[in-house]
Parts: C-alpha cells; sequence; structure tokens
C-alpha cells in the first residue's frame, strides 16, 4: 500500500468516524458494553441492593465499603460497583451455616435466587443482575462477611480510580 493510499484511507475512516456521529465512538469505547451505566450508577446497584438486604434480614452492618473493580485481570474497563459488609459471627461454625441457611431462604422469598454460574467457597445468590455472596465464617477475622457484586457494565471508571476504597452508610 502506497503512502497515498494509506493517508486516503485513514483520511477516510476518520471522516466515516466524524459523519456518523457520537455512535460509532461511544461502542468503540464502550468496550462491547451494550447499556453502560456510569460509576455513579454501578455504585447505586450495589449499595440499593445491600440497603434491601441488611434491611430484610435485619442485620448488623459493621464497616460497609464500596470500590469499583475490574472485571478482567488486567485492571481495565469495563468495571463494577463491589463492596463487602462486615456483620457478627456465630457462635460456632455450624450456627453460622444454619443462620446463612436461614438468611438465604428469607432472601429467595424476597426475589433472590440462586447465583449457580457464579463461582465462589460462599452461598451466591442474583437479584436484578447484582449478586451477593455470604462467606462462610472465618476463625481469623473479627467478622463475618457479606460481598455483593454488580454488573460489568462501567466503561467509564479507570484504572487509576477503580480501585479506590469508601466506607459508605446503609441507613436510609
Amino acid at each position: 500500500m502506497s503512502k497515498q493510499t494509506a493517508r486516503v484511507t485513514t483520511v477516510a475512516v476518520l471522516a466515516a468516524a466524524l459523519l456518523s456521529g457520537c455512535g460509532v465512538v461511544s461502542t468503540m469505547k464502550n468496550e462491547g458494553v451494550k447499556n453502560p451505566i456510569t460509576p455513579e450508577q454501578s455504585k447505586a446497584q450495589v449499595i440499593d441492593a445491600a440497603k434491601e438486604v441488611v434491611s430484610t434480614l435485619g442485620i448488623e452492618a459493621i464497616r460497609p465499603a464500596f470500590w469499583h473493580a475490574s472485571c478482567n485481570d488486567q485492571g481495565e474497563a469495563p468495571f463494577r460497583g463491589q463492596m463487602r459488609i462486615g456483620y457478627p459471627q456465630a457462635g460456632s461454625f455450624e450456627a453460622s451455616d444454619a443462620e446463612i441457611a436461614s438468611m438465604v431462604q428469607r432472601l429467595e422469598s424476597n426475589g433472590w435466587s440462586k447465583a449457580p454460574d457464579f463461582l465462589t467457597h460462599g452461598t451466591a445468590l442474583q437479584k436484578n443482575g447484582i449478586v451477593a455472596v455470604f462467606s462462610p465464617q472465618n476463625v481469623s477475622v473479627p467478622t463475618r462477611s457479606l460481598e455483593f457484586f454488580g454488573e460489568c457494565s462501567d466503561v467509564t471508571t479507570s484504572k487509576e480510580a477503580g480501585g479506590e476504597t469508601e466506607i459508605v452508610s446503609l441507613t436510609p
């Protein structure tokens, strides 16, 4: 390909992108995400789900923390909202397992369902694109853990801003 042909091709591609509007540029930036959401929306997804679960179960939320997490190993877009809530330990592993089973039943009666495709050592439930995971009780940490994973639809969070943790309030 001659330099002249390469220039004409480059100009034609740029002109097509400019003439077709923001749609082409937006699609290129969206990393293949069909319905992209903003960082604020990805945050609201998991915080709203966490508020619902805490309210439904009546658990004491200890140090609820939010952050944006990449949905791939490269730390690049798309990102999702993610948060972890501590809650008090049970008296024993058996009691913890029984409490989690009871909490799962209550959430299932409130529209949550098992998330069989979500790989975890805990118990995973899903509702409206959000996954909630009850981690098994662990003697090496002072609280049990409930983690929320939002949809991988945030294409505007940057790699640099993604991992910043923010303590949030779950009170209405």
